[in-house]
């Protein structure tokens, strides 16, 4: 993938009639903060922001260009509307080379499919793991197939490829479960059964 990128312009007003304001007008408020650089009041297009978050998230590392400045950083937080459920405020911080980060990264489960059934479903009990690494050796996120659930009773952090690669610090205990195979209760039992048949009656 190639790298995320985002155009970002400083705004003057924090208060709250002004932001409702730029919403209005198809941007969404922000702030980037670092360790070297003054907090930054800034404004970013929301169509930009829904697109590139087709593929990251919190934990993601972006450019976020201003002017002509190139800053590279870390997706820190994202809020959200209650109700209608759009990005209303996000949080940049600056990611400076040579300097490690703390950081929790999401992990994607793939393939669940592949090993669930009529019994058996995934449970999933962890959703991020937190490590320390230099700006130029962070993932976006962590992606870990559960097929090993098919030779194994769960999937721990030590299963992670990652947990091997020797740029990067885990700081999650290596014992945490992320997934294991479990029986499905009845009712979800049912709801598979009942979808495998409708699939069959409509061949």
């Amino acid at each position: 993938m190639s790298k995320l990128a985002l155009m970002g312009e400083m705004r003057d007003s924090t208060k709250k009639k002004s932001l409702k304001a730029l919403r209005r007008e198809g941007y969404v408020p922000g702030i980037l903060y670092g360790r070297n650089i003054e907090n930054k009041n800034i404004k970013i297009r929301e169509n930009d922001l829904k697109r590139t978050f087709n593929y990251c998230n919190v934990g993601s590392k972006v450019e976020l260009n201003i002017g002509n400045e190139g800053i590279l950083t870390l997706v820190k937080n994202i809020q959200y509307h209650a109700v209608k459920g759009n990005i209303i405020h996000i949080d940049f911080q600056e990611l400076t080379k040579g300097e490690k980060i703390r950081v929790k990264i999401p992990i994607h489960l793939t393939n669940k499919s592949s090993v669930e059934s009529n019994t058996m479903v995934v449970q999933e009990q962890l959703k991020e793991i937190e490590i320390q690494t230099l700006p130029e050796y962070l993932p976006d996120n962590i992606e870990v197939d559960a097929c090993v659930l098919d030779s194994k009773e769960s999937i721990t952090v030590a299963d992670l490829d990652i947990y091997n690669n020797k740029d990067i610090e885990i700081l999650s205990e290596p014992e945490q479960v992320i997934a294991t195979l479990a029986y499905a209760s009845k009712q979800e039992a049912a709801v598979t059964e009942e979808d495998t048949f409708a699939s069959l009656t409509d061949l």
